[in-house]
Parts: structure tokens; sequence; C-alpha cells
């Protein structure tokens, strides 16, 4: 063989040598720079719409392996959504309802309950209602029918007019629950699918009377008057402050909750873990919202433990 056929097939192996371990280098480091992305979707509650929304940002920045969607429709599209293995999470400013229990566990769903916020429900009018309390009694009175005027409660004289939530909502059902004792609501209430809706609408309607989250009102707080609220005719006006809500002192305040099926596993877990950990209730503080007291917060982690 001629000193240059020998050169030449030198050349050739050498090139293959090359692109085999360049081949075998970009297989190997490439596979282990890619990072696997997790999905995680949220649906439910539009009370705790902004919260999910900012939790899911906050997180995803610091994880940007994780997608997280997240959407409203209230807490019962949430929580039905869950039941037919839709979601990972439902988001609900109510509890589940042992029928919605029962429809779970026929669907092979188990619902686990976290308590991640407490909420406080502010009552809003126009800044130009010349209210600026409301008790408990007087709010049943207002949304079953018994008041249709603002006279009845030292006002002007003007015809109310009611707003509140859609049926599926959980601040629907709890306003039911807590201030209309389980009453019906009035045939006139104008039932809306936010929170921001009513807050819109208040703004823009001299005579009308909502419910809110908290969170809603206070970034409106200059389009709408929040209401203090009283436990009863003798009792002082409560305002809705975080502080108030805290030590209960504010009448109309609740949990607010995430359902999975069963004691979540991998990227849901870990982002749960997150919600109640220091970041996840400092988040819940931004938005407004009040963080879990440090009794309950142990409560939901002792769930998680492995």
């Amino acid at each position: 063989m001629s000193e240059k056929r020998k050169i030449g097939r030198w050349i050739a192996v050498a090139v293959l040598a090359v692109v085999i371990v360049s081949v075998v280098a970009f297989v190997y480091f490439g596979s282990q720079g890619k990072e696997t992305t997790y999905a995680i979707n949220q649906k439910g509650s539009d009370t705790m719409l902004i919260l999910a929304q900012n939790w899911a940002e906050t997180y995803t920045k610091k994880h940007p392996e994780v997608q997280i969607a997240v959407s409203g429709g209230g807490s019962g599209t949430g929580i039905a959504a869950l039941i037919n293995k839709q979601v990972d999470i439902a988001d609900a400013s109510r509890e589940i309802t042992d029928k919605e229990i029962e429809q779970a566990k026929a669907n092979g769903v188990n619902p686990i309950e976290w308590k991640v916020a407490i909420d406080g429900i502010s009552v809003i009018v126009h800044p130009d209602n010349p209210i600026s309390e409301l008790s408990l009694d007087q709010l049943k009175a207002i949304y079953n029918g018994s008041f249709t005027n603002w006279r009845q409660l030292a006002g002007n004289d003007a015809v109310i007019v009611v707003y509140g939530r859609q049926t599926n909502s959980g601040t629907y059902v709890y306003w039911k629950e807590h201030v209309l004792k389980n009453q019906d609501y009035r045939n006139d209430m104008q039932a809306l699918n936010g929170n921001a809706d009513i807050v819109e609408a208040i703004a823009k309607d001299k005579n009308g009377i909502g419910y809110v989250g908290i969170a809603y009102a206070s970034q409106r707080s200059s389009e709408v008057k929040i209401l203090k609220v009283k436990k009863d005719s003798s009792s002082p006006g409560v305002p809705p402050t975080p502080e108030m809500i805290k030590d209960g002192t504010y009448p109309i305040s609740r949990y607010l909750y995430l359902y999975t099926d069963g004691i979540p596993k991998g990227a849901v877990k870990d982002y749960i873990k997150w919600i109640l950990g220091p970041e996840g209730q400092k988040v819940v503080e931004q938005v407004e919202y009040i963080p879990l007291p440090d009794e309950v917060i142990n409560e939901q982690w002792a769930k998680l433990v492995d």
C-alpha cells in the first residue's frame, strides 16, 4: 500500500472517530441538559383567581420546568373538573359538599382538602352612598328581599339594586349559608360571573350593593366604598382589615381551599408545599388575602409527610 493511501485511510478513520465522539457527546450531554417539563392544570374559584395566577407566576419564575395553567369559572366548576379528572388542582372558596364527595368517589377520585389562605368578604356600595355600615341582619334583609329601598336603612330614597354571584360560585354558597341563613336570594338579584364584574357594576351604580373577596375590593377602593359589618344591631361596625379577619372579629370570613385527587405526588406535591411555605404565604399577603396561622399550616403539612 502506498504511503499516500495509508495517510488517506488514517485521515478517514480519524474523521469517523471524531464524528462518533461528537454524536455520543451530543446525545449524552444534550439529554443531561434537557429539562423535563411538568404541566399542572388548576381551575375553579373566581375569588381565588388573582391569588392562583400570582402563585403560578411567582413559582414558575424559579421553576421554569413547571408549566401551570390557571383558570376560573367558580368553585363548583373547579370541583366538577377534579371529579371528572380534568384538572390536577381545584380552587374553591367553600368546602366541598357531601354530594360532590360521593360523585368523586363514584368516579374513582379521592378529594383531599388543603387550606391555603383566609379571605374576608367585603360588602361594597357606591362612594356616594351615605351608608357606612350594616349589620348581618340588615344584609340578610337586603338579600332576601325584605328591604327594597335604602331609606329603610336610613339612606337615600332609592331602590336597592342587589348584585351577587352565579350559583356555581363558592362565594354565592357561603353568602347563602352564613348571611342568608339558607334562605333564598331575592328574585331580582343580578347574578354576575365574577368579583371584578361586581366591583365594576357597583362603581357605576349609585344604588347598588354587592359582596366580593377582600382583594378585589381593596384594589378598587377608590371606586367603591367598603362597608363596616356589625354582628348584630348592638355591636360596633368592623372593617375587613387583615387584623380583624385573622382574629375573627370581622364576621364574614372563611378559608380558601385547594382540592386534589388523593395526596399529590411529584410536581403537584412540590407546588402545594411551596404554597404552604413562606414564599407562597407571602404571595397571599401581597395580593391582600390573609396568610394562614402557623397551627393551620402545620395541620396541612402533616398531610404531606412522605
